[in-house]
């Protein structure tokens, strides 16, 4: 017999019942206690500016909004967000964002109310975003994570990317994969974290993830796509009304609308994450949504456990009877669909002339892609083709495609149009056998041209 437990008789059955509810009641108020040492820490970043990107700043204020309604401390949470768009002169609603169509006024919920900013403007950078998330407060100059070892994060990043690139406002920064899987082994070494959950959208996400987890780092990823197709824009065009008003842009992204709306309809259920993953990649029909890092053991963890245990409806978008998906725009796209749809509602110069310079500027990437290859590799051969049909992170690979990543956005200069241009980077180090060395000379060759080109331009 072990001291303590209780051996009953039948005369004292009775007794030895109760002393065993007390005992199942005390462990599970102790167990209760423990849970809720295990603090939640969440951060949240839009990597865009300007107002043709509105969905992925209200895409993030709706995320802000389900954390605190569900309990997250706002002290554990970190938001990084350029906030250009609620005020800016486009926004037909000034000083509110919307994540979803609403029919009317009244019932429309502004997702931007209350959201709190940490990092604003040229804040919003890689370096501020790897020291948040390595809680180097020195580095990031405000706040950080400063989660324990037996804490939970939650990371959701919205923008635009490329393969293994994700992209930040101005698109003058990019992040590239393998500094990003390094960031999470460090926190995971640091004990900054027990288990980490990490949201993105971003067109071929994937590929920030796709063979670059150790199996033996508790993280789990879920992304937008895979890693050659792009994510996208929904309630876009015509279904981008707010109580009868076009907002002129995207109100959400396929992805984190449906991943959002899912934790709101399930709020007062203990709903896994395998169950929220079935059901987004099921709703997200325009791109292929993908799993990574340890999904046997975080499939039958509780979304909760990352996105706070509260039952409270934030309500920013109907929980019965939402809006179908009638109009989506390939996230590529949207910059394009929204300049056209101004000229033709306007017919103005003014905005035929921005038409024309998107294109003239879609049209230079391409070009700056051909010369960079016909650099790199001697010839024409191949420019038609695609990357490899699966995207293969060797550690050769890896090294050759960061380098070139970071040596053009040295020489040539990252924007969001040219963050294409990465899936041409990896193609080259693939053709090349991870030999960067010829790549870094055609960006010489190639951008180099293009200055003098564009000095030519404006002295005329």
């Amino acid at each position: 017999k072990i001291q303590g437990e209780c051996w009953p008789s039948a005369s004292s059955r009775g007794s030895c019942l109760r002393t065993a509810m007390i005992r199942a009641l005390a462990l599970a108020a102790f167990g209760a206690g423990v849970a809720n040492a295990a603090d939640h820490w969440a951060v949240l970043i839009a990597g865009s500016n300007t107002f043709w990107n509105y969905r992925h700043q209200a895409d993030v204020c709706h995320a802000y909004q389900i954390l605190t309604k569900r309990g997250f401390d706002p002290d554990k949470i970190i938001t990084m967000m350029y906030d250009d768009v609620a005020n800016s002169t486009m926004n037909p609603i000034r000083g509110k964002l919307y994540n979803y169509p609403w029919p009317t006024k009244e019932e429309a919920v502004d997702v931007y109310a209350d959201c709190k900013i940490d990092y604003r403007g040229k804040d919003v950078n890689p370096d501020k975003f790897v020291a948040v998330l390595s809680g180097d407060a020195s580095k990031a100059g405000g706040k950080v994570l400063q989660s324990k070892a037996d804490d939970h994060v939650f990371v959701n990043f919205v923008d635009h990317g490329g393969v293994g690139i994700i992209a930040f406002p101005d698109g003058m920064d990019v992040l590239h994969a393998n500094k990003l899987i390094n960031t999470l082994k460090a926190m995971y070494t640091k004990n900054m974290y027990k288990q980490l959950t990490f949201y993105l959208e971003t067109c071929e996400s994937g590929s920030m993830f796709k063979g670059l987890l150790p199996e033996s780092l508790p993280v789990y990823a879920v992304t937008a796509a895979n890693a050659q197709e792009s994510s996208w824009g929904t309630y876009c065009g015509d279904q981008a009304k707010v109580g009868g008003v076009a907002i002129g842009s995207c109100l959400g992204d396929l992805f984190s609308v449906n991943w959002m709306m899912d934790t709101e309809k399930n709020a007062d259920k203990q709903e896994t994450l395998e169950e929220q993953y079935d059901r987004v990649k099921t709703l997200t029909n325009k791109s292929h949504v993908t799993q990574f890092g340890q999904v046997s053991i975080f499939d039958s963890e509780y979304v909760s456990d990352f996105q706070g245990g509260g039952s409270k409806f934030v309500g920013a978008a109907p929980t019965e009877a939402t809006a179908p998906h009638t109009s989506v725009v390939d996230s590529r796209h949207v910059k394009l669909q929204h300049l056209y749809s101004n000229y033709v509602q306007s017919g103005s110069a003014s905005d035929a002339e921005l038409l024309m310079e998107e294109i003239k500027a879609r049209q230079a990437v391409q070009s700056l892609g051909a010369s960079i290859h016909e650099l790199a590799i001697g010839s024409q051969a191949g420019l038609g083709e695609e990357a490899p049909a699966e995207i293969s992170w060797t550690s050769e690979m890896l090294d050759c495609h960061e380098k070139a990543v970071d040596a053009f956005g040295a020489s040539c200069g990252w924007n969001e149009n040219r963050l294409v241009l990465a899936k041409k980077l990896y193609q080259l180090c693939d053709r090349t056998a991870g030999d960067v060395e010829p790549i870094l000379k055609a960006f010489e060759g190639a951008c180099a041209a293009r200055v003098e080109e564009s000095q030519m331009e404006v002295v005329v």
